[in-house]
């Protein structure tokens, strides 16, 4: 028997290579999907690049924002800002300082922050054929006294930078004399008579925002004599008592080499000094100023004059910033 082929019509013709067809654009499209995955992975941008471009328009001066490469960003990165003091030039470690500041919204607990120099990127020539490297040298950020007490009783605290506070970062130890128990502190609007006692020596000076003392509760009660004196008197001053009158006469009742009665040297002693000036103003809401003065506590330099890197850390080892000069 002779079997016919029957011929395939044109519709299923059509048919099968339509399937072809369907296999073949599923396969560009696959493709398509595979070559957008592997591109997406390459576009996201560099997190390092991002920071250090953002942190270099902090600075207003021209040294260099030294790039932090593979190194970990920390959160912090955004709010701080470093300043290099007087680095470059001081060398003992009681004047040397560099600077701190919250240029964000929140407030910062720096107390475990470290800092670390750049001795270790430095070669040195001492007397061989090559050069030699030392380790870097690192310090941490200690607790603080937010004020300093006429008394011992300072209590140490965590530092907490505020929004637009800045702290005064000095390489050294604090002062030390029997009267105070320095440590770490906050200014206020007291620390000004601090400075005006020729045993401290602060760099840069302490600032001098004391109450002025002719507008002192209680002194528009005094004899006309007594506010005349005080009127005379400058902020954060501590008058002289027990010198010479302006006659070169011994005078126990002198302010400033100016007799006064007992009841206005009486006045002038209780309040225009440090001790006076906590117990009358200590709760003034006006009280703290806006910047911390904090001691490593070196008795050596730290901060090279010049090839330095000032590296600073969080409390989790994680790179903040760094700066060159």
């Amino acid at each position: 028997m002779t079997h016919s082929i029957k011929p395939q019509g044109h519709g299923e013709c059509n048919r099968t290579m339509n399937r072809g067809a369907g296999n073949m654009d599923a396969v560009v499209i696959l493709a398509v999907l595979i070559v957008i995955v592997l591109m997406g992975g390459r576009s996201n941008p560099d997190k390092t690049s991002l920071y250090n471009n953002n942190s270099s328009s902090s600075y207003s001066d021209k040294s260099e924002l030294t790039k932090i490469g593979s190194q970990a960003v920390s959160s912090y990165s955004r709010d701080v800002t470093l300043g290099r003091g007087n680095a470059e030039y001081a060398i003992q470690p009681y004047e040397e300082y560099i600077t701190l500041e919250n240029r964000g919204e929140t407030s910062l607990n720096i107390t475990g922050w470290q800092l670390k120099n750049g001795r270790d990127t430095r070669g040195y020539n001492t007397g061989g054929d090559s050069l030699k490297f030392f380790p870097a040298e690192t310090a941490f950020i200690p607790r603080g006294i937010r004020t300093i007490s006429p008394s011992t009783n300072n209590q140490l605290q965590n530092i907490i930078l505020k929004p637009g506070e800045t702290a005064i970062i000095t390489t050294g130890l604090p002062p030390s004399d029997s009267r105070y128990h320095f440590a770490s502190f906050k200014e206020n609007i007291c620390t000004g008579y601090l400075e005006d006692l020729p045993e401290y020596n602060f760099t840069p000076s302490l600032s001098r925002q004391c109450p002025m003392p002719e507008d002192e509760l209680g002194v528009a009660s005094l004899d006309t004599a007594c506010r005349d004196v005080i009127d005379r008197l400058s902020s954060c001053h501590i008058p002289e008592f027990d010198t010479r009158d302006q006659n070169g006469n011994v005078c126990t009742n002198c302010v400033d080499r100016k007799p006064v009665s007992s009841a206005c040297l009486a006045f002038v002693k209780a309040h225009f000094s440090y001790n006076g000036c906590i117990a009358y103003h200590a709760s003034d809401p006006n009280f703290s100023l806006d910047t911390w003065r904090v001691f490593l506590g070196r008795g050596w330099e730290m901060w090279a004059e010049d090839y330095e890197t000032v590296k600073l850390f969080d409390n989790l080892g994680q790179l903040i910033l760094e700066r060159s000069y």
